[in-house]
């Protein structure tokens, strides 16, 4: 994969629900550059890391699951994601929430 210009960094939690509306959202964005996308994925008691994993497996040179074997919380998840994008800029968007316009 290139460089990423964009790094789209995703903070998630027992996002079951929402998560792969948000992921979509970003895979469906019209760009001519390299996009890379980072999800934070903090140990949900849902099926939320499931979801995450079965989209890295289908766009692996696009999505990037960060995680550990415990929660971190918040403010620990949202540091090491950020830290973990290689795109010259960085875009937000939260596991429980989405993009609608490509």
């Amino acid at each position: 994969m290139n460089t990423p210009i964009v790094s789209v960094a995703i903070v998630t939690y027992n996002h079951e629900p929402f998560i792969a509306q948000a992921i979509e959202g970003v895979l469906m964005q019209n760009v001519t550059f390299p996009i890379e996308l980072i999800i934070g994925e903090d140990c949900s008691t849902d099926n939320t890391y499931e979801i995450v994993l079965d989209y890295q497996r289908k766009f692996p040179d696009v999505v990037r699951i960060i995680t550990s074997e415990h929660n971190v919380g918040m403010s620990a998840n949202g540091a090491r994601i950020l830290k973990a994008c290689n795109g010259k800029y960085i875009a937000l968007c939260d596991g429980d929430d989405y993009w609608t316009n490509p």
